[in-house]
């Protein structure tokens, strides 16, 4: 074995006020949309060409991306999910809360760690229903809201031992149950004696996503006899990893899923139709203000694993354009994230401020139909599998 080396969208373009580099970057991307690349006309009338990518070559790019992002990055969550239950007991043992902003500077790096990995929705982050134990989002009918204001209100001892809290409801135990005790309504009391209870809710969620970070973490980092042996060495006995092209849809999945969670969970729902449909409330991470973290991190994340896979030395020749076509998407994203300031649930209620939300919504667009609809595609894989719908 090798050792390791979401459909409504507004097309409005920002005024020049945004500044002409801003203004040609939105036209490039609408004409990438509507205009087929020079490369690609020259093949309009012929068969489309499949990459012949030998098994070997395409499960190299399974191990870049393994050894490149996904295992760095779960240890990174993991770090980070110590740091922070490590934060929380000492605000518990502090008098006067005197490590109110520690808890919560770990809280933000926390969700930064996660958010850079949270799309690789494969693997030991399935097992035992670890992903939603970690993010229960959305939370529709705010349900998981009720039970952890129910936990405050009752005092429920048994939510303050990492041990029973992990057997309660997977909306009570982790980053969103965790932001509410930090942020949420009363959490002005995590400074006084009144809010004991609390801060310790609080230690008992970082502990628990301590566990499912080491976990996880360490289940990605055997190279033998679990999820990286299953996606390097695919054998037809397999029921989810028969070939090399069973492994990298799974890495191509990544982007496809992950930009139409962006699209449609992420964003759209709290932007609506225009700011007087907007819903701020329904942005994740919208208490703590980290929802452009969380956004500036989703796009970092994936942006990494596209390069630390090298998957474009896969595509055919005459389609090499696209990785500096998916390049230059990431690059326009980040700037469209470079012009949002915190909170965003201010910049959505404004007509003006959430042009830049919406090109950044049309950038994600771009970005899914490229891996949907022409990465997949070239690369022999099918495109129409959505972690959205089920599929």
């Amino acid at each position: 074995m090798r050792q390791p080396r979401f459909e409504n969208r507004s097309t409005a373009v920002p005024t020049t006020a945004l500044g002409m580099r801003f203004a040609m970057a939105i036209l490039a991307t609408l004409l990438c949309l509507v205009v087929l690349p020079p490369q690609a006309q020259a093949q309009e009338n012929s068969a489309p060409e499949v990459s012949k990518a030998t098994r070997e070559e395409k499960l190299d790019v399974v191990w870049n991306a393994v050894d490149g992002t996904i295992r760095p990055g779960y240890a990174a969550f993991a770090d980070a999910a110590e740091e922070t239950r490590g934060a929380m007991d000492d605000l518990c043992s502090l008098p006067n809360g005197e490590n109110v902003q520690g808890a919560r500077e770990a809280f933000a790096e926390l969700v930064r760690s996660w958010s850079r990995i949270e799309f690789i929705q494969f693997g030991p982050v399935m097992d035992d229903n670890r992903g939603s134990r970690i993010l229960f989002f959305p939370d529709r009918r705010s349900i998981g809201l009720k039970q952890v204001q129910a936990i405050l209100a009752d005092k429920d001892e048994s939510a303050t031992s990492p041990d029973e809290l992990a057997g309660k409801s997977v909306a009570v135990q982790g980053l969103g149950a965790l932001e509410y005790v930090l942020y949420g309504t009363g959490a002005e009391t995590l400074s006084t004696r009144d809010g004991n209870f609390r801060c310790r809710f609080g230690a008992a969620i970082g502990g628990n996503l301590e566990r499912l970070g080491r976990a996880i973490s360490d289940d990605w980092a055997k190279d033998e006899g679990g999820i990286v042996e299953r996606l390097t060495n695919p054998n037809e006995d397999d029921p989810a990893y028969r070939s090399a092209d069973d492994s990298l849809k799974e890495i191509v999945g990544v982007f496809i899923n992950g930009f139409e969670a962006i699209r449609d969970l992420r964003l759209n729902p709290a932007m609506g139709e225009n700011e007087k449909s907007a819903k701020p409330k329904l942005f994740l991470f919208h208490r703590s203000e980290l929802t452009l973290a969380s956004l500036q991190a989703n796009f970092a994340g994936m942006k990494d694993l596209f390069t630390s896979s090298d998957m474009a030395t896969l595509l055919p020749p005459a389609h090499a354009y696209l990785k500096d076509s998916i390049a230059f998407e990431f690059e326009n994203a980040e700037m469209a994230l470079d012009k949002l300031s915190p909170p965003l649930t201010k910049v959505v209620a404004s007509k003006a401020d959430r042009q830049n939300l919406t090109y950044l919504l049309i950038v994600t667009d771009s970005l899914q139909s490229q891996f949907a609809g022409q990465l997949s595609p070239l690369l022999g894989l099918s495109a129409g599998f959505s972690a959205l719908d089920g599929d």
